[in-house]
């Protein structure tokens, strides 16, 4: 059980927290952690293994308190864009990518996507 207490880093504990929970996609996709793409580094994404199956990416934020959990997840959201992130799996030929931004607070979190 995880504590909020063990959020010291938050973004980094949530980042480790959101890839251990990318094991259940094993088979599915390929996962890639704080790789480069585009114009920066993407948090994680979800290279299909399945021909025609969308790629994911997903970029994390950590706010500082609760007001904040919105704007940060649309900043996430935005900065996929901005910094092309999805460069890489549209080289491998992925056609449909979906896009998330996700910021966390305590135990509360907020999603945006594309």
């Amino acid at each position: 059980m995880v504590s909020f207490h063990d959020t010291a880093q938050p973004e980094a504990f949530y980042h480790g927290l959101m890839l251990g929970l990318t094991v259940l996609m094993e088979g599915e996709y390929r996962i890639e952690s704080n790789r480069e793409s585009g114009y920066g580094r993407f948090d994680i994404a979800f290279f299909p293994l399945k021909e025609n199956a969308p790629g994911v990416i997903l970029e994390l934020k950590a706010a500082k308190t609760e007001e904040e959990l919105e704007p940060k997840a649309k900043e996430a959201l935005a900065q996929i864009g901005e910094k092309a992130y999805g460069t890489e799996l549209a080289r491998q030929g992925v056609k449909e990518i979906w896009s998330y931004g996700i910021s966390f607070w305590g135990k509360r979190m907020w999603m945006e996507g594309a």
